[in-house]
C-alpha cells in the first residue's frame, strides 16, 4: 500500500523557529557578558597606561589600518589644491590627495586670512548625510553650530574631509541636508573591505592620517598644534581617529559616544571589538591628550539615558595616565549637535594651542 508523502502546515514549525531565534539572542547575551569580562580584565587603565602603544597597534589591526599602510604606503601623498573662492574671513580650496595609483582622498581646506605665520590646524569632520561643504557653512543653515567659522576667526586652518557618507537621492523633507547624485554603498564597501582585512572606518582613518602627512608640511601650518572635532559620524571619526593618530593633540567628539553594544551598526563593528575596544577603551587610547565628549540628553538619534554610566571608566584611563583634567565627559540638555557651552569650544582649542 502506498503512503502519501508527509506534508506539514507552514505554521507547525513556528515554535521551533522561535526557539532557535531566541537561542541565538541568548547566545549573543551570554557572549557579550563574557566579552565584557574579558575586556575589563585585559584592557585596564593601568595596563593601557603602561603599554599604550601596544594597545594602539592592536586597535589599528582590528580596524585594518595596518593593512592599508602596508598595501598603500605611508608618508606625504601628492597634493592637488584648487582655489574655489574666498570671503573676508577665509580662502577656500578643494584638496585631493593621491595616496597611490587610483586611491584618492578629498576634502576642503579653509585658510584664515588673519593667522600667525605658523597656524594651528583642525580637522572638521561632517556627520552622516553630510559633506565638507555643509559642515563648513558653504550650503546654508545646518546643525554644526558654526564651529568651522568660529575656528577660522581664531586663526585656525580647517581641513574638512569627505567621507563615504553623503545623502544619495534622499527625498526632500524640509530639512537642510542636501542630496547628491553620486551612488555608493557604504555597507557593501565595508563588507568588501573586511574580506581583505580592512574596514571602511580603517580605510578612512588611514586616509585622514595620510592627509595630515602632507598638510602638516604646508609652510603656514604648525605641525605641533593639531586638533579634530566632529558631530555624529564626525564624532565617531574624531574619537576613533584620535585613538590612532597621535599627532592630534585635542579632540571634541559630539553626539556619538555611547554603549556600542546598543548601537552596533555594521561600520561600528569589528571582530571581538566587544572583547577589546568599545567607545570607552578607544577614548582611553586618546590619553594623555585632551578629549571633550559631548552627548545630548535630548538626542533624537542616540538614546543617552545611560551614557553617563560609562563616563567613570573613561575617566579612569586618563587618571591612570596622570592627566585626570584632560578628559571632559559632558551630558548636556540638548540634541544631536555640538553643545552650546562655550567651555567645550574653548577647551578644545586650548588642547591644541589654538586658543588666542
Amino acid at each position: 500500500m502506498s503512503i502519501e508523502q508527509y506534508t506539514e502546515d507552514i505554521s507547525a514549525s513556528e515554535p521551533v523557529r522561535k526557539i532557535y531565534a531566541d537561542s541565538v539572542s541568548n547566545a549573543v547575551a551570554v557572549l557579550r557578558v563574557a566579552a565584557k569580562l574579558r575586556r575589563e580584565k585585559l584592557v585596564t587603565p593601568e595596563r593601557m597606561a603602561a603599554g599604550r602603544e601596544e594597545f594602539r597597534a592592536e586597535y589599528a589591526h582590528m580596524l585594518g589600518i595596518d593593512v592599508c599602510r602596508d598595501v598603500f604606503g605611508s608618508g606625504a601623498p601628492e597634493l592637488l589644491r584648487t582655489y574655489l573662492g574666498e570671503d573676508e574671513l577665509t580662502t577656500v580650496e578643494r584638496v585631493l590627495f593621491n595616496l597611490c595609483d587610483g586611491i584618492t582622498f578629498t576634502g576642503l581646506l579653509l585658510t584664515p586670512k588673519q593667522r600667525s605665520a605658523k597656524a594651528p590646524l583642525a580637522v572638521m569632520q561632517h556627520g552622516g548625510g553630510g559633506s565638507p561643504q555643509l559642515c563648513c557653512d558653504l550650503l546654508g543653515p545646518n546643525n554644526y553650530g558654526g564651529v568651522a567659522r568660529r575656528m577660522l576667526e581664531r586663526g585656525v586652518v580647517v581641513f574638512a574631509p569627505q567621507m563615504l557618507l553623503w545623502n544619495f537621492n534622499v527625498p526632500a523633507d524640509g530639512g537642510n541636508i542636501p542630496s547628491y547624485t553620486t551612488r555608493y554603498d557604504r555597507r557593501g564597501s565595508d563588507n568588501e573591505l573586511k574580506q581583505c582585512g580592512v574596514s571602511i572606518a580603517g580605510l578612512e582613518i588611514y586616509e585622514i592620517s595620510r592627509a595630515l602627512d602632507v598638510l602638516l608640511e604646508l609652510p603656514f601650518v604648525d605641525h605641533t598644534r593639531v586638533g579634530m572635532c566632529g558631530l555624529s559620524y564626525g564624532g565617531f571619526y574624531t574619537l576613533y581617529t584620535m585613538a590612532y593618530e597621535t599627532r592630534i593633540k585635542s579632540g571634541w567628539s559630539a553626539a556619538f559616544f555611547n554603549d556600542r553594544t546598543k548601537y552596533c551598526w555594521p561600520d561600528f563593528v569589528w571582530k571581538d571589538s566587544c572583547g577589546r575596544f568599545l567607545d570607552t577603551e578607544v577614548a582611553g587610547l586618546c590619553a594623555p591628550r585632551k578629549l571633550w565628549i559631548d552627548v545630548g540628553a535630548d538626542d533624537a538619534v542616540f538614546d543617552n539615558g545611560e551614557t553617563a554610566e560609562l563616563f567613570p571608566r573613561v575617566k579612569e584611563f586618563f587618571a591612570a595616565a596622570g592627566v585626570p583634567g584632560n578628559i571632559h565627559c559632558n551630558r548636556w540638555p540638548g540634541g544631536h549637535r555640538f553643545s552650546t557651552d562655550d567651555g567645550a569650544f574653548d577647551s578644545f582649542l586650548e588642547g591644541f594651542g589654538a586658543y588666542v
